[in-house]
Order: structure tokens, then C-alpha cells, then sequence
């Protein structure tokens, strides 16, 4: 079975659910057996959650894995992190790890911070943070995030987003060889929009320009963070971003593995098998 027939087989077989809050809509699932929750923001790119599907299944073996796949509301980080808090609580469930990619990362640190009482642990890969005392050099790096961002709409009159799409098929195409692959890529790509885009850069700018943390922000989370980072090329920010993170968080678990963005997507088991020892260790340790 290809890959793209394994995700149609995924997607029928864990349908969507919708939670309605305030005029709101949170489109997510939840599978999984375990006694622990994950709650997953890994789209990164022009990559949904959905993209990741064979993470999800992996992990769904010892978790509950609860992913937040498309929103219909008036985008904001402030309206993103209160529904999702409270589809937790509609749910039934007391507390939740969290593990962010890219801007979910973002979003990940906000709800860490704003709802401590629901947060157990915080997992991060290949995400930026805004520290609130930040060097000059991390400084221009969100600044010139955010001027991109800002000038997303003249880019696109030189660059279409088809020729971006395209540019990203020629990059696949020279590191995968399998024509599955390939086909998998071009499949999940070709599903990205201009409204997804424009969601997207909202997101990003709102959670660069408004939102920023301190070390105090996480003291509780004492050896409860995973950072994992890797040889991928392309992390939001770059290396700068993900220093100041490793900088923010009280005593993290620092965990290299061997992927990248788009191997992250074909095999999961390097960062199933670190978050499987990470929290599954964990609690054998609280129970000593």
C-alpha cells in the first residue's frame, strides 16, 4: 500500500470531530489508548497535522493523541489557546502534554504558560520563541520574520504561491527518490491554499509581535521539557530562535535525532521512540 493510501486509510478511519465554543470551531481528533494525552500542533510549512498521520499512529500505541487539525474562527493566538483549553476540559481530561512544531510550537509555549494547571509536559521541535530580554541578534531575526510577513503580499505579485509550491517539489524531489513519495508530496502541497497561507503568517506574526516569554514562565516545568533538534536546514528563525528557547526553559532534555522535515513525515520512530522514553520514564520515576 502507497503512502498516500495509508493517510485516505487514516483519514477514514479517524474521522473529524467539531468543537463549537463562543462562535468558534475547532476541527480535531482523538485516538489512542494510555493514560496520558498528547495534544499535537506539528503543521509546519505547507504541511497540516494530517501530513504527520504516521507520528499520530505511532504514537497512539501508548498515548491518547489528540491533534487540532483545521479552524474556522477568527484567527488569533488569544482564540486558539482558550478553545483548545477548553475542548480539553469538554473532553474530560485533567491535564495533557503538549508537542509543538514550527508555529504549534508557538502556540505550544502560550498555552504552557497561560494554562500551567492543564500543561504536564512541553515537547518542542524546530520552534521559535520571543524571549522578553532577547539579545540584539534574536531581536533583527523576529524583525525580519516579521517584515517578511508584511511584505507576504508584494512577495506574492514577484513570486506566486504556485511557484513557491512548485520550488518545494523540485526540493522533495532531489532528496526522495521513492515515486510514492514524491506522489505523497505533491498530493499534501497541492491541498495548501492562499487562505491557508495567510492563516498561517497571522498566526506566526501574532505570536512573534505579541507574545513573549521569561524563564518564570516555565520554572514549573522542571525537568519536564523535551527540545529536540536535528540537521533540518529550514527550523522558523533558524538557530538563533532555538538557542533562546533551549535558554527559557528550566533544566530541558535536550534530544538530537537523525530526520528532517520531510523524513519527519515518512518515519516517525526516532522522535516516537525519544517521547516514549521521555514521558513514559517520567512517570516510572514518580511512581519510585
Amino acid at each position: 500500500m502507497s503512502i498516500l493510501d495509508q493517510y485516505q486509510t487514516f483519514i477514514k478511519k479517524y474521522p473529524k470531530k467539531s468543537f463549537h465554543y463562543r462562535g468558534d470551531v475547532m476541527n480535531y481528533r482523538l485516538f489512542g489508548t494510555g493514560e496520558k494525552t498528547i495534544v499535537l500542533w506539528v503543521g509546519s510549512s505547507m504541511f497540516t497535522s494530517e501530513a504527520y498521520f504516521k507520528l499520530q499512529e505511532a504514537l497512539s500505541h501508548d498515548f491518547q493523541v489528540l491533534t487540532v487539525e483545521d479552524l474556522a474562527m477568527k484567527i488569533s493566538v488569544e482564540r486558539i489557546i482558550d478553545c483548545l483549553s477548553n475542548l480539553i476540559k469538554f473532553i474530560g481530561l485533567k491535564k495533557i502534554s503538549l508537542l509543538g512544531m514550527s508555529h504549534g510550537g508557538g502556540l505550544a509555549q502560550v498555552f504552557a504558560r497561560d494554562h500551567a494547571s492543564q500543561t504536564e509536559y512541553l515537547i518542542l521541535y524546530n520552534t521559535p520563541t520571543h524571549p522578553k530580554k532577547g539579545d540584539e541578534y534574536t531581536e533583527d531575526v523576529i524583525k525580519g520574520i516579521l517584515h517578511t510577513i508584511d511584505e507576504l503580499k508584494n512577495l506574492r505579485k514577484i513570486m506566486p504561491l504556485n511557484a513557491i509550491k512548485q520550488a518545494l517539489i523540485d526540493q522533495i524531489k532531489q532528496v526522495l527518490s521513492k515515486e510514492d513519495e514524491i506522489e505523497y508530496f505533491e498530493f499534501l502541497i497541492s491541498k495548501y491554499t492562499e487562505t491557508d497561507e495567510r492563516q498561517q503568517m497571522e498566526i506566526i506574526r501574532d505570536l512573534l509581535a505579541n507574545y513573549r516569554f521569561q524563564k518564570m514562565d516555565f520554572k514549573y516545568l522542571n525537568y519536564r521539557t523535551l527540545l529536540f533538534y536535528s540537521h533540518d536546514e529550514d527550523p522558523l528563525g533558524g538557530s538563533a530562535l532555538i538557542e533562546a528557547l533551549v535558554d527559557m526553559m528550566t533544566n530541558p532534555k535536550l534530544q538530537y535525532i537523525e530526520t528532517d522535515r520531510f523524513q519527519l513525515i515518512l518515519d516517525s520512530q526516532p522522535m516516537v521512540e525519544a517521547v516514549r522514553e521521555f514521558l513514559i520514564q517520567k512517570k516510572q520515576k514518580s511512581a519510585l
